[in-house]
């Protein structure tokens, strides 16, 4: 004979709420991005530009040749590199301020193709100033302006590829639009990097010296933010721990040590050329 127990009754089924850091570690982050930037200025010894300068120096060669000088310093970038990371920032900027900085779609097809003739004219480019640098026959006269726009639609390319490869990984409710969907969306690129090469490719006018700064920081952190997009795909994506994070505050302490690595991974890599390559002036 079975005998029956009454169970007890079920608990009505509530949702779970999201995982979120507590508000003391946001603030606490927060104020630690405010006191590293404020020694990377004002701490004593090397001056900001400099600073930047061993800071992108392991992904950059730095040849005075190849590089702009405002006010009579060097930026911290060559004139490809300074266009790459601030075509990088400046896509960066453009989608959070068009709201698609979470859109997990590639480019679509036309948008791709005008893309890849941008990194084409860049791989041309570069072949072409290497090939007169070894002395070999060349195609034409390089120019740091050709570098520098060359540069600016590559980083346009990082950034529209990079950040939906990013988002399918990092949340859990995806936005579902392209990042960058028609010509026309990605015509909004245009007056943006239009700004971008007429302040760092005019450095010999005297009103824009003032431009020194706000370039090494932007093109400096165009660098971080696009490494650290790198280790973000790499750690997520080799971990097949995918879509945990639900919005910025739970994103927010993972982009940090995110972050952190990138800067880690620079200052190592100018630590070792600078050992393999002591001769080389780089700042």
């Amino acid at each position: 004979m079975r005998i029956e127990t009454a169970s007890a009754p079920e608990a009505p089924w509530t949702p779970l709420r999201p995982q979120e850091p507590p508000v003391w570690l946001t603030f606490a982050l927060g104020a630690a991005y405010v006191g590293a930037l404020a020694a990377l200025a004002f701490l004593p010894g090397a001056t900001l530009i400099e600073r930047l300068r061993a800071l992108d120096g392991g992904i950059c060669a730095q040849l005075p040749g190849h590089s702009f000088w405002i006010g009579g310093q060097q930026l911290p970038l060559c004139a490809r590199n300074s266009g790459i990371y601030t075509g990088f920032a400046s896509t960066i900027a453009l989608l959070f301020a068009t709201g698609r900085i979470r859109s997990s779609r590639l480019p679509a097809p036309w948008v791709a193709a005008v893309l890849g003739l941008a990194v084409l004219f860049m791989a041309v480019d570069g072949f072409n100033s290497l090939f007169l640098d070894l002395r070999l026959p060349h195609l034409y006269q390089p120019h740091n302006l050709l570098r520098l726009t060359s540069g600016l639609g590559t980083g346009v390319a990082m950034a529209a590829f990079i950040v939906p490869v990013a988002n399918t990984l990092i949340w859990k409710h995806e936005d579902e639009r392209a990042s960058f969907g028609s010509l026309r969306e990605l015509a909004l690129m245009v007056p943006v990097l239009l700004l971008a090469f007429l302040a760092i490719g005019s450095p010999g006018w005297s009103p824009v010296t003032f431009l020194l700064y706000p370039i090494a920081i932007i093109s400096s952190a165009g660098l971080v933010v696009a490494l650290s997009l790198v280790n973000v795909v790499l750690i997520l994506g080799m971990s097949n721990r995918v879509g945990r994070f639900a919005n910025w505050r739970a994103l927010f302490p993972f982009w940090t040590l995110m972050a952190v690595f990138a800067v880690v991974e620079l200052m190592a890599l100018f630590a070792l050329k600078s050992a393999l390559m002591p001769t080389v002036p780089f700042v």
